[in-house]
């Protein structure tokens, strides 16, 4: 505590540390080897588009490994964040509170399929999320993810004038809460039924790329096969579940 001149007092307070989140990128690399006489009999071009199958397997990497981290939003066996709970959560911990609340959601207590009442059961978690001090911290929702397999309902949840799914001639709020929401669709997930709200401004899902694709090629004196390879290093991972809402429905 520091007296000023004045002789009032200002109290300072020491940072709380939170855990530590640790990040281990990974390698990938896959490689194809085609004996000389297919590349010298290759009439239609077809055996020399080997980088071409490459580059698209590097892509798909980057899907099924970031579509990883939707899968394990709600168990958390291979991603947690600063609280070391999965990245949707009904009771994550706050770091330094001190107006009562211990814990914040993202997730709703019980689950709610994809539609209006899913959607307004994320929106109400929205505006009832806490900061690490457990004040008021609400989101601003601009993105929301869900399977291919929901994109008419989605549709019409967030673009019809009028209430969809029932006989009442009502305004459709969520779209007037969310006339400008941005629609991802999650191809690559084995969860076929969850679905999520975004924050983009306080989004900390990060997709790091430590060295870019790189593609070689080369010949081997040996056998005189031509061979072709493919390898990436990048990391994924989420500090903060802030910026996320979700639910798992079975």
């Amino acid at each position: 505590m520091l007296e000023r001149g004045d002789g009032e007092e200002v109290t300072f307070e020491d940072p709380v540390i939170g855990n530590k989140v640790v990040g281990v990128d990974k390698e990938y690399a896959l490689g194809i080897a085609i004996t000389k006489r297919t590349v010298e009999d290759d009439k239609y071009r077809k055996a020399n588009q080997a980088a071409k199958w490459l580059a698209r397997a590097t892509r798909l990497t980057y899907e099924y490994r970031a579509a990883a981290l939707l899968d394990d939003a709600f168990a958390g066996a291979t991603f947690t964040g600063l609280d070391g709970l999965a990245l949707c959560h009904t009771a994550h911990t706050l770091l330094n509170p001190g107006s009562g609340a211990t814990t914040t959601q993202n997730r709703p207590t019980t689950e709610v399929g994809f539609g209006l009442t899913g959607i307004n059961a994320l929106l109400d978690l929205s505006e009832l999320m806490k900061d690490e001090n457990g004040d008021p911290s609400p989101m601003k929702v601009d993105t929301v993810i869900y399977n291919p397999t929901q994109k008419s309902k989605a549709i019409q949840i967030f673009g019809s004038d009028l209430e969809p799914f029932t006989a009442d001639n009502q305004d459709n709020a969520v779209k007037k809460r969310l006339p400008t929401i941005k629609h991802v669709v999650k191809r690559y997930t084995t969860n076929t039924t969850s679905y999520h709200l975004v924050d983009s401004r306080l989004n900390d899902a990060w997709v790091l790329t430590r060295r870019p694709v790189e593609f070689s090629d080369d010949f081997d004196f040996k056998t005189s096969a031509a061979m072709y390879m493919a390898a990436v290093r990048f990391l994924i991972w989420f500090a903060d579940h802030r910026g996320w809402l979700g639910s798992n429905p079975s």
